[in-house]
């Protein structure tokens, strides 16, 4: 009979459950292409993790925006344009004289500004969710 007393009262071995709150029971299936899985993979070798716990901390802690909408890609693709402008007005800054090359960056200047206040007019006052 004392060899019963002695397996009660000894602690039991091995990790302690965890409880419903905490355990992870539940799985998701994502499918993801050939490019897609190598691109997961390097970042989560750069962030030193594993796989699965890189996925599940960038599901829970990312966030997703809505996209632009086409006239915001519009504007911010001709405000590139402009911008691809001015480094080649610069370029040829030595060939232009004084008053074309004045006249030249004015213009361009006030064409990316008008941009610039119109993007920031809508920004400031554009409805985008986070989903």
């Amino acid at each position: 009979m004392s060899t019963d007393n002695s397996n009660t009262s000894r602690k039991k071995g091995g990790r302690p459950k965890a409880n419903a709150v905490s355990r992870k029971s539940k799985t998701i299936g994502v499918c993801f292409s050939e490019p897609e899985l190598y691109a997961i993979r390097h970042r989560a070798a750069k962030a030193n993790l594993p796989v699965s716990v890189y996925c599940h901390d960038a599901i829970l802690s990312g966030v997703i925006k809505e996209p632009l909408k086409k006239e915001e890609l519009e504007v911010l693709r001709s405000l590139s344009n402009m911008g691809n402008n001015l480094n080649q007005l610069t370029k040829i800054a030595k060939f232009l004289t004084a008053k074309r090359l004045e006249n030249e960056a004015e213009n361009l200047f006030n064409q990316i500004q008008t941009i610039i206040n119109k993007l920031s007019d809508d920004w400031k006052n554009s409805k985008r969710k986070k989903l």
